[in-house]
């Protein structure tokens, strides 16, 4: 399996209106296999859902990244005073991390003992995440993604502290798949680390603009006559003067 793919295109108003209508109501799991689908329209499906979350999710910051530019705006409340705090992302420093390895397996060593593992991808998770015991879950994904000396019998055979670690190996071997930010509250004083999924960020991101472009649409339907697809058509500066000109 190999994820390398053609250059990242960014979405399109029209695009970015199909993707929309599309994932709408839909699991972050799907929404995350739209993105790649628009993102590399020459991989097959089956394909795609055999990436790494890290390698998925590569992929989807390049599609942010061109869509909407390198800079990313986001938000938390800290734990232990509520108080909200922005802080700033980069696209381009974010991909800096991310495994530049196309290899499925990788050999490992722990207690003294030779592993081999995998990323998670899309179909691990899946299964994981339908598995409401957080333990289970985690056994879901070792039992799938990791092998033994002896092969996927004896991976089974682990104790908690060994399923733990080799947890953390998984983590180690695709970055991305987990994005982990370092804060502090100004406020109190707080630090913690916060978690940021580019996948459920940018779908709201898409949300956001979708729904204000199709109020655009209908203004300047309204106000000139011209369809939806003409409207789209138009790059979005001269869309942009066009509202500002209804409006006014």
């Amino acid at each position: 399996m190999s994820m390398r793919h053609e250059p990242v295109q960014a979405l399109s108003a029209s695009a970015m209106l199909e993707l929309w209508e599309q994932g709408a109501g839909r699991d972050p799991l799907d929404q995350a296999l739209l993105f790649l689908r628009h993102a590399c329209p020459t991989q097959s499906f089956d394909a795609l859902c055999e990436w790494t979350i890290g390698q998925r999710d590569a992929c989807v910051l390049e599609l942010r990244q061109q869509t909407l530019g390198d800079r990313i705006e986001a938000y938390a409340e800290c734990p232990a005073c509520r108080n909200g705090l922005e802080f700033e992302l980069s696209c381009t420093a974010l991909l800096a991390s991310a495994s530049d390895s196309d290899a499925i397996w990788t050999t490992v060593e722990q207690d003294g003992r030779s592993w081999e593992l995998r990323g998670p991808n899309s179909r691990d998770l899946a299964l994981a995440i339908a598995e409401a015991d957080p333990k289970q879950a985690r056994e879901i994904l070792l039992s799938r993604c990791v092998r033994g000396e002896a092969g996927g019998a004896e991976a089974m055979m682990r104790n908690e502290d060994e399923s733990a670690l080799l947890a953390g190996r998984l983590s180690d071997l695709d970055p991305l798949a987990e994005v982990l930010v370092d804060l502090r509250c100004e406020l109190c004083g707080e630090r913690w680390q916060a978690l940021f999924d580019i996948v459920t960020f940018f779908w709201n991101e898409l949300h956001a603009r979708s729904r204000r472009l199709l109020q655009e649409i209908d203004l300047l339907a309204r106000t000139y006559g011209w369809t939806e697809g003409e409207v789209l058509r138009m790059s979005e500066q001269r869309r942009g003067l066009y509202v500002e000109m209804a409006l006014s």
